[in-house]
């Protein structure tokens, strides 16, 4: 019988384990390479990694800063309709390996409340009251809805909104009206109307019924007379007029004292009502505030004349015609 003396043993075990210590340290390697390699695979989020509340989608790719693989999937998305962090999963792959990495993103609400007003300019009388949330259309936001108003907010107040102006807002003249809005987020909207206060207007008291003036045709006359002539910066003719210089001119005509402004022509005479309007009557014409800015001799049919401006001298003009073509109105009628 034929053996194996120990010689030959031994170099074939030996042989043995150098192929088994070969096959283990490839293992090795591989195992450690993909250890490597899986260790390796990072992601890192910029610091303004944020996503706007509500959004429909975003690419998360933008908020990466640095991604060690190549970002595959979304395991775990965010929930655009909660505020606050939230935690992102994300597959990426290298070399074949894939890896779940987590990341936080923050759901935030950068955008401002909207301010509706109703308009850019309020008119009011002296006097009146007026609620400046009269002026107010709406005020909303994305996520709180409508804000409530809250008068003198304590500083770093959040979900409301209040006025803010300066001086008495009572007195005559444009105050300008500052509306801020504050959402739950702190994001504040500013927007700002003119709230005008206009001199409470001079009270006519109004004689229904009064006498005709019996010189009103002789008025008339005179006044026809003389249209086409200058308009003269105050002067009460006779070679030109302003238009109260010849409303008191015509009637100094006729024998009748008539004073030389507007301002007091409005409380000369008596007041009629304009539907019981003659030829020969005085209209004084306005604005708003109740002062008057112009006079003019109405001479029957609708129509007056009067001198006009710098352009015209004196015309006559239909009253209807003027009262939408001035932008003022008849404050008060006068019969002398």
């Amino acid at each position: 019988m034929k053996t194996i003396d120990g010689p030959s043993v031994q170099k074939a075990f030996r042989a043995f384990l150098l192929v088994v210590l070969s096959f283990l340290m490839i293992i090795s390697c591989c195992a450690y390479r993909d250890y490597s390699t899986y260790k390796s695979i990072n992601v890192v989020v910029k610091e303004t990694a944020t996503v706007e509340y509500g959004s429909a989608n975003y690419d998360i790719k933008k908020l990466i800063k640095e991604v060690d693989g190549e970002i595959v999937s979304v395991k775990q998305d965010i929930d655009t309709s909660t505020l606050g962090a939230q935690e992102v999963i994300l597959e990426v792959k290298k070399d074949n390996m894939v890896k779940e990495i987590p990341v936080v993103i923050s759901v935030v609400d950068s955008v401002a409340p909207v301010i509706s007003l109703k308009n850019e300019k309020v008119s009011i009388t002296e006097g009146d009251s007026y609620d400046l949330k009269e002026n107010i259309a709406s005020i909303m936001d994305e996520i709180d809805g409508d804000l409530s108003y809250v008068e003198n907010a304590p500083e770093n107040s959040l979900k409301y909104f209040e006025f803010k102006y300066e001086g008495d807002i009572n007195s005559i003249g444009d105050h300008e009206i500052t509306v801020s809005a504050v959402d739950s987020s702190g994001n504040k909207t500013i927007q700002t109307f003119i709230l005008e206060v206009v001199e409470k207007p001079a009270y006519y008291p109004i004689y229904y019924g009064a006498p005709a003036n019996p010189q009103g045709n002789d008025v008339v006359s005179i006044a026809y007379s003389l249209l086409g002539m200058p308009y003269i910066y105050n002067s009460a003719g006779p070679y030109g007029f302003d238009c109260s210089g010849f409303v008191s001119y015509v009637y100094s005509c006729v024998g009748k004292s008539v004073s030389r402004g507007t301002y007091t022509q409005q409380y000369e005479g008596t007041g009629v009502s304009y539907s019981e309007i003659q030829p020969g009557d005085v209209i004084l014409w306005g604005y708003a505030d109740g002062q008057p800015t112009h006079s003019a001799l109405y001479v029957g049919n609708g129509q007056m004349i009067h001198a006009a401006n710098p352009g015209t001298g004196v015309i006559i003009s239909d009253v209807n015609g003027w009262l939408y073509g001035s932008g003022t109105h008849i404050l008060t009628v006068r019969r002398f």
